[in-house]
Formats: C-alpha cells, structure tokens, sequence
C-alpha cells in the first residue's frame, strides 16, 4: 500500500467536504440528519482540513545537528 502524503489527505478531505455540502441539507430535510449535527460535523471537517492546509504552508523541519 502507498504511503498516504499529507497532500493526499488534503485531497480526501476537500472530497469530502464537498460531498457534505452536497448531502447533508437533503439529509437534513429528510429528518436522517438534524440541522445542528449537520453543521457540528461539517465545521469540524471544515477545521481539520484547515490545519492540514496550513501544515502544509509551514516550512519543512530540519534536524538538529548533535555533533557539530
């Protein structure tokens, strides 16, 4: 199995979001999912995917040197 790059799950969750968005106020209307867990579980997507987007702005991390 391929390892999973941090762009890799930047992707997979951009999908799912939008695929959220897409679902989530059908399932709201038809009573499968209440408005406010809709909004709850879509905002701590919407934050996750937040963090890995800015994970990947950050500069990439040296390793100290020990023995100079």
């Amino acid at each position: 199995m391929k390892k999973v790059t941090l762009q890799d799950a930047i992707k997979e969750l951009q999908r799912e979001v939008k695929m959220r968005e897409r679902l989530y106020p059908g399932w709201v209307i038809a009573g499968k999912l209440s408005k406010a867990a809709a909004e709850r579980q879509l905002s701590r997507m919407k934050y996750a995917l937040e963090l890995l987007e800015a994970k990947q702005k950050e500069p990439p991390r040296q390793q100290p040197k020990l023995f100079e």
